[in-house]
């Protein structure tokens, strides 16, 4: 008996409560489902295991969810609106160690989560099966008749797909942008599109839009590339009313409305997030609305180390709408007002009033009593409710906003650092709008349609906002706003790279000062088309210490849609010119700002070219003129501190140099003699080396076949053609016993937190990654090992996709025979 009972002890000891549970192996063996969740299963429907495998989790003290790395296929819909539905979940972590997962049906939900608590997703990638969007070939363009033939590319949808409505409330909207050489063409933004299309033909809305006009759609030329979208539906990833939970290394690739929201959710982490186009495929967007996006925002929410590329519209974005609106005059202490949906004022709240033709606030009143009483209120849009205040409000009109004054209402704490925004197709790098006590820092926004940060309150039917107050701007870099492609907007709303502004209902600016506290320093703005820097419509404010490079580039580009209240074209245009302007405020403190014509240096990787960030201890590149008579490149961190850099290679254009070791996270500023310019430092900025030095087309690695009795012979992965250009020389993968191991050389990645975050895939298929780290000879030097897997032989030229910490690689080739 006692032997037994000392047996159990050390058993019971030997095995602590699970809270570990692999759902590719125990679902079965639990009895959760009737199937485990097998990867690569492209006919196994991984949502209702998923589901029942939370529920599990749930009721049985499980805190971690895991599967086996693989593709995973969701076939079903757990509602109307998503795939996955998570409702009161809390203290779990979803964690799919770097899978990909695909979605059956466009513009819905993929995965939602509502009022969860201390819920972490992380470790995967997201995409459709059938994409929100297609490419089409412009093969013929009738300017007058506003139709446009086309040909849909290799692998993509006809557009007559997109007439059967795709969004649960069938409030599909079909819009189109050109593409010319891989970017947006300047001429004609975005366009709504007419239905029905035919299989090989569409047709342009927009009709009284001035970059919609003939002599516009004229310049669309034959071999333009035509994405066709249909933005709408529910959001991709979707936390409602949600506390202290964590999105972490999620790539997202599609989505047909936004990427990723947060509304009504408090201390949220979102960190490491890709959107950005499927890599290893020509697609030239990624969502067809705002990326990372907190509306009705709650208190303490953290975007850091995210990148958003070619989306459709605001790359990241804080807004707070109008709780209600008065629904009639009122001057005493009974006012009645209609819900807008989703939002709450409790009784015993501090609300504020919103004159809605000048955009100031009224007066402020606590709530006493309401009729319904709260508890019997439905919520619901447009619902009336009557309020009861502490004291009177004099002169409030129809149509006036209401909103909360807590904070913790309008996104009071949170936070946004680290963070890049790059090519964004119709997009606001950073929208700000009806916040307050928000902090932007650290953050590098390039090559935006629109303003890189924009702080807005207007007035429209669909949606109203108050103004934003305690805004804290710092330390970011804003290149090339208003430049990528068409803004498709008035001047109005794209007056400049760093923007404040308040508008009525006619879209037009108001003369009051209704923004408060806005402070905009040590900032770097290059490369302006119109004013670097406009404060608009505040009271109290600073601008100081920011450093403009290159301003008013554009003055007189795009000028349109110029409401009849404020300025002529030409005073606009004016405006445009200017370094740095303020207009109906009060109180701002303009000091001096360090204000140049000259081009500021481009700094990035020397590996991936086209990405400002780089990380400590790898090699990057800093182009300019005249560099070749400089002897030094010093980079000064984020934590203001300057330390010389090892220069590799110098010449009248481009510098080589390896970044300093122990140089912080956030923009640094890098100078070589008089010239200086901004990068986005990261512990890990994964660049991979290609053969041509451009960070596209074969890679520059290395191989060898390793036979079973250990012996190895290399192999040649590139060689020189005719042109002089380096192209993929066809790889052979050996005997069945064989195996190839190709090396590529990149910068950047050596600081990845583990081998087991490290992802590869050659040819779409997942490859064995053998080392991730520095290469041993050189300074700066990185490298990874990679197995090619058996199943590719005879595949041609493939790309490779690397992903270190959620952070993809740019994209190189090799062939194989």
């Amino acid at each position: 008996m006692l032997k037994a009972l000392a047996v159990t002890a050390v058993f019971c000891a030997l095995t602590p409560a699970q809270t570990v549970l692999n759902m590719s192996h125990d679902l079965t063996t639990r009895n959760i489902a009737s199937s485990n969740l097998v990867p690569d299963s492209p006919g196994l429907d991984a949502g209702p295991l998923l589901t029942q495998a939370i529920s599990y989790a749930q009721k049985n003290g499980i805190t971690s969810l895991i599967a086996d790395r693989g593709n995973y296929y969701f076939l079903s819909l757990a509602n109307n609106q998503t795939h996955v539905q998570m409702t009161g979940v809390s203290n779990l972590t979803v964690d799919f160690q770097y899978s990909d997962l695909y979605f059956q049906k466009s513009n819905r939900g993929a995965i939602w989560c509502s009022a969860c608590n201390a819920v972490v997703l992380q470790n995967f990638t997201v995409d459709y099966m059938t994409l929100p969007f297609t490419q089409l070939s412009v093969t013929a363009v009738n300017a007058s008749q506003r139709t446009l033939t086309v040909q849909p590319m290799a692998g993509y949808q006809t557009p007559d797909a997109f007439n059967t409505p795709r969004t649960p409330d069938q409030s599909d909207d079909l819009e189109a942008f050109v593409f010319r050489n891989g970017v947006p063409i300047p001429d004609v933004g975005r366009l709504p599109m007419n239905l029905p299309a035919t299989p090989t033909g569409v047709s342009i809305g927009g009709a009284g839009n001035p970059w919609a006009r003939q002599a516009n759609l004229a310049l669309i030329q034959p071999g333009d590339v035509l994405v066709y979208t249909d933005r709408g539906g529910p959001h991709t990833i979707h936390f409602v009313s949600s506390e202290n939970s964590t999105v972490h290394n999620v790539s997202i690739y599609s989505a047909g409305a936004m990427a990723l929201s947060i509304p009504s959710s408090s201390g949220m982490l979102i960190d490491h997030v890709q959107l950005i186009p499927r890599p290893g495929t020509d697609r030239l967007i990624s969502g067809n609305a705002d990326g990372i996006h907190a509306t009705y925002a709650g208190a303490n929410n953290k975007f850091s180390n995210n990148i958003v590329r070619r989306n459709c519209d605001d790359a990241f974005a804080f807004d707070a709408p109008w709780a209600a609106a008065v629904s009639s005059a009122s001057s005493g202490t009974t006012v009645a007002v209609s819900r807008f949906a989703g939002s709450t004022f409790p009784e015993g709240s501090q609300i504020a009033f919103i004159n809605a033709a000048t955009e100031a606030v009224s007066g402020t009143a606590h709530i006493v009593k309401e009729s319904p009483p709260s508890s019997q209120q439905t919520g619901a849009n447009g619902e009336s409710v009557t309020l009861t205040l502490d004291q009177a409000v004099a002169g409030l009109n129809a149509g006036d906003g209401v909103v909360t004054t807590d904070p913790t209402m309008h996104g009071g704490g949170s936070s946004m650092q680290f963070n890049l925004a790059q090519e964004n197709v119709f997009s606001r790098g950073l929208w700000l709008s009806g916040v307050t006590g928000i902090s932007v820092h650290d953050n590098f926004f390039q090559r935006t349609s629109k303003p890189g940060i924009f702080i807005q309150q207007y007035n429209t039917a669909a949606n109203s906002v108050g103004p934003s107050s305690n805004i804290t701007i710092q330390n970011n870099v804003v290149d090339s706003a208003i430049s990528y492609g068409n803004p498709s907007i008035g001047p109005i709303v794209a007056a400049a790279s760093i923007h404040s502004v308040a508008e009525d209902v006619n879209a037009a600016q108001v003369a009051s000062s209704a923004h408060v506290n806005i402070s905009v320093t040590g900032n770097r703005v290059t490369n302006s088309p119109r004013t670097a820097i406009r404060l608009e419509n505040v009271t109290g404010g600073l601008i100081t210490g920011n450093i403009i490079q290159a301003y008013g580039l554009a003055p007189t580009t795009n000028v349109f849609l110029i409401p009849s209240c404020c300025e002529t074209s030409a005073q606009y245009q004016a405006d445009f010119k200017q370094a740095v302007l303020t207009t109906n405020t009060l109180s701002v403190t303009s000091l001096p700002n360090m204000v140049s014509s000259a081009a500021p240096l481009a700094i990035g990787s020397t590996a991936s070219y086209t990405i400002p960030k780089i990380a400590p201890g790898s090699l990057a590149f800093a182009y300019g003129a005249g560099l070749a008579s400089s002897s030094a490149v010093s980079v000064i961190d984020s934590a203001g501190t300057s330390r010389p850099a090892s220069i590799i290679f110098a010449s009248d254009v481009i510098v080589s140099f390896q970044v300093p070791d122990g140089t912080a996270p956030g923009i640094a500023t890098v100078s070589i003699g008089a010239q200086s310019g901004g990068v986005l430092i990261e512990a890990v900025a994964p660049g991979i080396f290609s053969a041509n030095s451009s960070g596209a087309g074969v890679a520059a690695a290395t191989a060898a076949l390793y036979h079973q009795d250990g012996t190895n012979d290399p192999v040649t992965v590139f060689q020189p053609a005719s042109s002089g250009a380096q192209i993929a020389t066809p790889m052979s993968l050996g005997s069945a016993t064989d195996f190839l191991q190709v090396t590529l050389y990149g910068t950047g990645l050596r600081a990845v937190s583990s081998l087991s975050n490290v992802a590869a895939s050659i040819g779409g298929q997942r490859a064995q990654v053998l080392y991730a780290g520095a290469q041993p000879t050189y300074p700066g030097l990185d490298q990874v090992n990679i197995i090619v897997p058996k199943t590719l032989a005879g595949a041609g030229e493939v790309p490779v996709i690397v992903t270190f910490d959620g952070q993809t690689a740019n994209v190189v080739t090799i062939s194989l025979q």
